[in-house]
């Protein structure tokens, strides 16, 4: 793991959490959490501090355990022999002890991994690149070895047309700064319609935050196409919440979607691509 006493240090020296401007001391670990639960391939920001380099540092071990649990799915799936005349049933001891293996290809889904496309945070900061806030990010990314997975858009607010093209959708937008309603605008169309999540924080403690909320729920009650949850810092008087809603235009539980033939036929072409 890359969150060890020495990351923890170099965080902290670089962005201290505790402050009136930043408060993320325990939104810092829940957005680590969450980029590894569920492995956003476009992460976009706005404000750039201490949660940056827990986004990153996620992200990079998110792109570590996917070359490890690719090697091995690929060594357990050719133990099935010919995938061409598997039963894929519950009911089949070879398919469950595949499906089981006890270690980091433990039910994972064939699927996810035939196409791994890098994963990368632009982070859009209002501050210059020379300016000494903007330095102190440069040098803890370097220092924690994380400028691959990391873009800094500096000196500008957000704006989609400086991600480039291949950044669609986002899967994970997260605004730690101002303009609630304006980023949510910018975003929310090419937000992932399979469950990509927007994050804002600071959202109980003023009054603009959580009119801006409201607004947004507003916006999309017609569609019904959003999940909303508010999760209060209640030991604290300010930089003490954030709100996560989730996208489910175009999204359904795999329970409704996945059959055993798709998982044998991405199993397949997993094999394949690996060869």
């Amino acid at each position: 793991m890359i969150i060890d006493k020495e990351f923890l240090r170099v965080t902290q020296e670089a962005f201290s959490p505790y402050c009136p401007y930043s408060g993320t001391e325990n939104v810092a670990f829940l957005l680590y959490s969450m980029v590894r639960m569920i492995r956003p391939r476009v992460v976009v920001e706005y404000g750039s501090g201490y949660t940056t380099l827990f986004i990153l540092a996620a992200l990079a071990e998110n792109t570590a355990d996917s070359k490890v649990e690719s090697a091995l799915l690929r060594e357990k799936t050719e133990l099935l022999g010919d995938l061409n005349t598997l039963n894929l049933s519950s009911e089949n001891p070879a398919f469950t002890a595949w499906l089981e293996k006890q270690d980091k290809s433990c039910c994972v889904d064939p699927g996810y991994y035939l196409d791994l496309k890098p994963s990368h945070l632009y982070s859009f900061e209002e501050k210059g690149e020379d300016d000494e806030y903007s330095r102190r990010m440069t040098s803890a990314v370097e220092a924690l070895d994380l400028s691959q997975w990391f873009s800094h858009v500096h000196g500008s607010g957000f704006s989609i047309d400086s991600l480039p093209p291949g950044a669609r959708p986002v899967d994970l937008a997260w605004n730690d700064a101002l303009h609630y309603k304006e980023f949510f605008e910018a975003f929310w169309p090419i937000l992932n319609p399979k469950g990509g999540l927007m994050i804002f924080h600071n959202t109980v403690a003023r009054k603009y935050s959580w009119d801006a909320i409201q607004w947004m729920w507003a916006k999309r009650s017609l569609a019904k196409d959003m999940e909303v949850v508010t999760l209060p810092e209640i030991h604290k008087l300010n930089q003490n919440s954030c709100t996560i809603l989730r996208r489910t235009t175009a999204y359904q539980p795999p329970c409704l979607t996945r059959h055993p033939e798709e998982i044998l036929h991405n199993a397949v072409r997993f094999m394949e691509n690996q060869e």
